[in-house]
């Protein structure tokens, strides 16, 4: 084959990449191929860097520029055949020409109000998660191309990944002796902070790897949220506290953070329903009195389904932590019942995660190529 299918990876932000890197593997040993990759000038410098040196180790040539406008001079003029993007909340029109195939792979599940939103009217075509998503987004009158693929991020959770597993654990350190949670809060609202350095002191006799969001570490301020005390008590906890390991940006992905964790902790995040493809148990941090939303919809009565209806869900199949101090027997109560509702969360599964196979990939090369064809 002579001619080769150009296909651009736009991460605009580091945490898009693990939903393209299943893909980028897959379609970087075909050779109907050929594959670009970018990052937006305009996000923190630090983390910029960061994905940059992430993607000069991963098959395809980068496109980098100092401003957008000339990063999307570059990408218009390249006029790749396909543009794939983790979110389109910026002018993606200006990227490419009519004749590019606009794709997003989205990077969280759930129902986040922000899924709804973001829907670039550019965009050609979603590759979607689930049957219960493509619904939801009929039901919102998005109109664009839907393909029912699974997640992608996901694919690696089914496949032979040994060497990866054994090397984070080295680089983690963690205590074969002891079982194993995964605290990922988000970063805001943020159930660190009230756990405090007593997360310590609740959590001896397990690890903990500790997951914060990716903008902790390269953002100061969130609108007038103050982000630098989560860091700050992350270092310190690891510092003080031998069992507590806190990751480092340079882990961008957590799902490989999933196989070696034996429960996930968390707020009001996506994670919820990525890591039920493992069938393990949940625990979410309750005493914020979050909202399982960080933006309201206008529409009072899509805010209400949404907020009731994922409260409703993490009711069901997740364990609910009321107050920091009930940690322990919150985390006893998880494992010796999570077996108990196993039913529950296969229900959600199916709900959620379509074929859960490590083929989400292939489906979405496979409607790539019936699209350009």
């Amino acid at each position: 084959m002579n001619h080769k299918y150009k296909i651009l990876f736009d991460a605009y932000h580091l945490y898009h990449l693990p939903q393209f890197d299943p893909v980028i593997d897959l379609l970087a040993q075909d050779d109907r191929f050929e594959l670009f990759l970018s990052t937006s000038s305009e996000i923190d410098k630090g983390e910029r860097e960061l994905a940059l040196s992430i993607m000069e180790k991963r098959p395809g040539t980068i496109i980098k520029a100092d401003t957008e406008q000339e990063r999307s001079d570059i990408i218009r003029n390249l006029a790749p055949d396909v543009f794939i993007c983790g979110w389109s909340r910026y002018k993606i029109e200006k990227f490419i020409p009519d004749s590019t195939l606009a794709g997003m792979i989205y990077h969280g599940i759930g129902v986040k109000p922000s899924y709804w939103r973001d829907n670039h009217e550019r965009l050609d075509i979603r590759f979607v998660e689930g049957e219960y998503r493509i619904q939801q987004l009929r039901d919102y009158g998005i109109q664009t191309d839907l393909a029912l693929t699974g997640f992608t991020k996901l694919d690696p959770l089914f496949h032979d990944n040994k060497d990866q597993d054994e090397e984070l654990i080295r680089i983690l350190d963690l205590d074969p002796g002891k079982k194993t949670i995964l605290f990922a809060p988000t970063f805001y609202p943020n159930s660190l902070e009230k756990f405090g350095m007593n997360l310590g002191v609740l959590t001896k006799d397990y690890n903990v790897i500790l997951k914060l969001h990716m903008w902790a570490y390269f953002m100061d301020r969130f609108g007038d949220i103050d982000l630098k005390p989560q860091l700050h008590l992350g270092y310190k906890l690891a510092e003080q506290y031998e069992h507590i390991k806190l990751v480092e940006p340079e882990i961008y992905n957590i799902v490989p953070l999933y196989k070696l964790a034996d429960i996930l902790m968390t707020d009001a995040s996506s994670t919820i329903y990525e890591i039920i493809a493992l069938e393990k148990p949940v625990i979410v941090n309750r005493f914020l009195k979050l909202k399982l939303s960080h933006i309201f919809f206008r529409s009072r009565l899509y805010r209400k389904r949404l907020n009731d209806e994922m409260n409703r869900d993490i009711s069901k199949f997740c364990f609910e932590l009321q107050s920091p101090k009930d940690l322990p027997s919150i985390l006893e109560t998880a494992f010796k019942e999570n077996d108990q509702r196993l039913d529950v969360i296969r229900k959600y599964q199916k709900k959620m995660l379509f074929k859960l196979d490590g083929q989400a990939s292939i489906r979405v090369r496979d409607r790539i190529l019936d699209r350009l064809n």
